[in-house]
């Protein structure tokens, strides 16, 4: 009876942390926060618009492909600081970042902590100075799992050296954390089936 009453405990306190924590989110994705509007009225500014098709245009947007594969910590090394302006504005589902050196150090790390995983980009849409680069995030399956794929969409903006100025990531995290946070899915389906 006591270690029921403990184990009650216990879940209402974690229910109750979780709770507090849950009220004010960590960091908002795709939200127009003023940092956000900020940079997305600098980079307008600053942004390059290449003739549709051209050289220039393919260039850009390769040097970005080419910064992400190979995804390894010696290629994020020396890729990021030719496709990346010094300071600029980046997004993803986990973090804003406004100056290269923090991201790329960033992106070591996630190298290093994910050995294997690779981008499959697609051909990229235009509007004016807005570059969409569509691309698919493959993470390696784990003893004899088949690869996870988690489908993606960057917004780049480049200035007039031919790096990017703005970077703002479209993509549903939870693909890949539900399954790697068990967990979690159990949560997530919670809430989906109240809504």
């Amino acid at each position: 009876m006591k270690a029921v009453f403990a184990l009650l405990i216990l879940l209402t306190g974690c229910f109750v942390w979780l709770h507090y924590f849950g009220k004010s989110p960590r960091h908002d994705a795709t939200g127009t926060d003023e940092l956000y509007l900020e940079h997305l009225a600098r980079s307008a500014e600053l942004a390059v618009n290449p003739a549709p098709g051209s050289e220039e245009e393919q260039a850009l947007v390769q040097k970005v492909k080419n910064a992400f594969n190979p995804f390894s910590y010696g290629n994020v090394t020396l890729k990021f600081p030719e496709a990346y302006a010094e300071t600029f504005y980046f997004r993803d589902a986990f973090h804003v970042f406004t100056d290269r050196e923090t991201m790329v150090a960033y992106m070591q790390r996630t190298a290093q902590q994910s050995p294997g995983v690779t981008f499959e980009f697609e051909e990229p849409g235009r509007n004016g100075i807005d570059f969409y680069l569509p691309w698919v995030m493959v993470l390696p399956g784990s003893e004899g799992e088949a690869p996870q794929r988690s489908v993606g969409v960057s917004r780049l903006r480049f200035n007039e050296d031919g790096r990017v100025i703005f970077h703002q990531d479209y993509w549903d995290s939870a693909d890949v954390l539900v399954r790697r946070v068990p967990v979690a899915n159990g949560l997530i389906e919670l809430v989906r089936r109240r809504f």
